[in-house]
């Protein structure tokens, strides 16, 4: 005979549960309003993700959407602030997937049109992200297109629905489907302007994937026409966000006419990055925001190396490194950033051994040994390799020959344990 789950069996009815936690989140929300009037930067985070919480379990699990609805509206409301003052782009993925949920929520109670304002601002907050990093956002943008294409299907309007969920599936599909895409559109479009920015995204992230495929040839023109695009659309009075993808886009170029062996031909492009860099970082106080910096200053600096350059190279490397370690030192729990530093150093340390001051060269040197040594899980055993290498360099030339050997010996020992490439 089989028992009917009741109260003495040991499973709670899915509806006493979901009463329970309601229950709960109600007095969680109750609690941190209070805390949230006194202190409201320190309490607003947790306020906007428990009334989430609150919202979508009336909505989701309970069926009561019209009582979820002023909670999610709180939410929204909260993540506009704060978008206001941090601009950090987590915080404007997480405001555009509660306008999206709010759209939804508006269609569920018959409200579609409603429901519509809040589909496009969920949109519009996420094409810019898209449109500087189309790698990292593309499945963000895509869900937003979703929910927009439903609300103008229930509003009867197809031809745009069917645009915008033409847009997500190219979004979820491969990077040549999208730039036809976007090709295509910013061709027809009555406003050249209107689909650059997405054009130029998506010729960036074809290139990124021949890149990562070990194709530099094959994807040099591709970040070549991205450069072109967002340089014309980088002018004056361009928004922040249009320059960060002008100039990601010249460091990629830089990079990769330097791995093709180009580097005079690189070092413009790299040029004009760490300079669009350079007034981005200025305006953007927090250290950690500098990094995009430091990285344009560090390939800077290679690339100067690459040309037989280094006594220009250097003021460069050394900049990377204060960079680097400003930003190790600030945010001590994250050890990525000791290996971004780690990498600074044994350049810095390179170029200082290249120009015969070994004596200057080796606290650098030997401080990205023992970084990369502790970051090994991050860097791996090739990027510890040469800076062992480095630094037995350095020691030789200090007449040290004990200790170069004993750098060398433990490089070879690395070497021998690296995987053959395939």
């Amino acid at each position: 005979m089989v028992r009917k789950a009741g109260r003495h069996s040991g499973v709670i009815p899915a509806k006493v549960r979901w009463g329970r936690q309601l229950r709960a989140a109600r007095k969680t929300v109750a609690k941190e309003r209070g805390w949230f009037k006194d202190d409201p930067q320190g309490w607003r985070s947790a306020l906007t993700s428990s009334l989430t919480t609150l919202g979508t379990l009336l909505a989701e699990k309970l069926d009561r959407p019209a009582e979820a609805l002023p909670f999610l509206q709180e939410a929204v409301a909260l993540r506009r602030d704060k978008v206001e003052t941090d601009k950090h782009p987590y915080c404007r993925i997480e405001l555009a997937q509660s306008l999206s949920t709010l759209g939804e929520l508006q269609a569920q109670l018959g409200r579609p049109a409603e429901g519509l304002r809040y589909a496009e601002e969920a949109v519009d907050v996420c094409r810019p992200l898209a449109e500087t990093d189309l790698a990292r956002y593309r499945s963000d943008l895509a869900k937003c297109l979703r929910t927009l294409g439903d609300l103008l299907a229930a509003l009867d309007r197809p031809a745009a629905a069917q645009a915008a969920q033409d847009e997500a599936i190219a979004l979820e599909g491969e990077p040549e489907d999208l730039v036809a895409l976007y090709r295509g559109l910013a061709d027809a479009d009555a406003d050249p302007d209107r689909y650059r920015p997405a054009l130029a995204a998506s010729l960036y992230y074809r290139y990124d994937r021949l890149r990562r495929d070990d194709r530099p040839a094959e994807a040099l023109p591709f970040v070549e026409e991205a450069v072109a695009l967002r340089r014309g659309l980088a002018g004056a009075g361009a928004a922040a966000h249009r320059r960060i993808a002008l100039a990601e886009s010249l460091r990629a170029l830089g990079a990769l006419l330097g791995q093709l062996d180009r580097p005079a031909e690189a070092l413009p492009f790299v040029e004009e990055a760490v300079a669009l860099r350079r007034g981005l970082a200025e305006a953007d106080a927090p250290p950690r925001r500098r990094l995009a910096l430091a990285l344009s200053l560090r390939l800077l600096g290679r690339l100067l190396a690459q040309l037989d350059r280094p006594a220009e190279a250097l003021p460069f490397a050394r900049e990377a490194v204060g960079l680097w370690r400003g930003v190790a030192e600030s945010q001590a729990e994250d050890r990525r950033y000791e290996a971004g530093l780690a990498i600074s150093l044994h350049t810095l340390g390179e170029l200082l051994a290249q120009l015969d001051r070994p004596a200057e060269a080796l606290p650098f040197a030997q401080e990205a040994v023992d970084l990369h040594r502790a970051r090994i899980t991050l860097l791996g055993n090739r990027n510890l390799t040469g800076a062992l290498h480095t630094l037995a360099e350095v020691l030789t030339a200090l007449d040290r020959p004990a200790e170069a050997q004993a750098a060398r010996d433990e490089a070879a020992a690395l070497e021998e344990t690296e995987p053959e490439a395939p």
